[in-house]
């Protein structure tokens, strides 16, 4: 049986934010997946003197409601950063109960291991608690779907990487910067597929990001935002394909495309180093194990 995580005291904001979840959603269940804390001081001592400080918390949540959205994911969070008055920013993975529900039975790792090890601050019932006493589900076949997904991904990333050379810069930088970021894409779906065996339906490349950061360090170490440089680069590469959509005057330069390529390329070669060790794990767990569970068990 899985170990169920305790919430031993309330998160920052988290009343209010429920608050905020139920005026926009049928509202059955939140499990907190993680929480980054973020703290910006500003002090000017030229008069009139002023000191400031931000707090700004970002959720990452699996919401799971009676109904589906009625508005996209990506629209849904940026209305609930704005109505939290930019304090909590959420990074969402919804399902809806009825979907939730089969899933599960049908042997869904990721949404087992989060409804049964993660905080959750919000539930209407009881409806889900009977997966407590379900295992996961470890099998070679299992293994195999996670091996042929990660190949398949990080065969085309590699592609796409490799084209990237044969557009001329001074033809089109613009669609060099769209190629890799479509690349990053597939890196992204590769690895939360090795590391949570999760595929998502929201496709934006800051989300999936974000989402990767929670089992890696790459996506903060390779694209951080500190600086001005370097936040504009991570922007560049999560809206270059929108960009590309809607304006037809090249904005982005050889040295943008040159410095956002040697990133991405790095992105690749760590993720596929980091992926390849998962996999060698979860062979281990999924081929080599005497406790094999070929199917969920419930009520044992």
């Amino acid at each position: 049986m899985l170990q169920k995580v305790k919430k031993s005291s309330k998160f920052y904001l988290e009343s209010e934010l429920i608050e905020v979840l139920k005026t926009s959603l049928s509202l059955h269940s939140v499990y907190v997946i993680g929480i980054n804390k973020e703290k910006k001081n500003r002090t000017v001592f030229i008069s009139p003197a002023c000191v400031h400080k931000q707090k700004t918390i970002i959720y990452t949540l699996l919401i799971i409601g009676y109904k589906p959205m009625s508005k996209g994911l990506g629209e849904f969070m940026d209305g609930i950063f704005n109505q939290m008055q930019q304090r909590c920013k959420v990074y969402v993975i919804y399902y809806t109960l009825a979907n939730a529900t089969k899933q599960l039975d049908y042997g869904n790792n990721f949404l087992l291991k989060t409804i049964i090890q993660t905080p959750c601050i919000y539930k209407a019932d009881d409806t889900l608690l009977r997966f407590e006493k379900y295992q996961i589900l470890f099998h070679p076949k299992v293994y195999k779907e996670i091996q042929k997904i990660w190949k398949i991904r990080m065969q085309r990333a590699a592609y796409l990487l490799s084209i990237v050379d044969s557009i001329e810069p001074t033809e089109d930088v613009t669609s060099r910067l769209m190629t890799m970021h479509y690349a990053m894409e597939q890196i992204c779906l590769g690895l939360l597929y090795a590391f949570w065996e999760f595929k998502p339906q929201h496709y934006s490349l800051s989300y999936m990001l974000d989402l990767c950061s929670h089992f890696s360090n790459l996506p903060q170490t390779l694209f951080p935002k500190e600086t001005y440089g370097l936040h504009r680069m991570h922007y560049i590469l999560c809206n270059v394909h929108h960009i590309i959509r809607f304006k037809t005057n090249n904005e982005f330069s050889d040295r943008d495309s040159d410095k956002a390529y040697n990133r991405c390329e790095r992105f690749f070669e760590e993720a596929m180093d980091i992926g390849n060790k998962q996999l060698k794990e979860l062979k281990k767990i999924h081929c080599h194990t005497k406790n094999q569970i070929n199917t969920f068990i419930g009520n044992s």
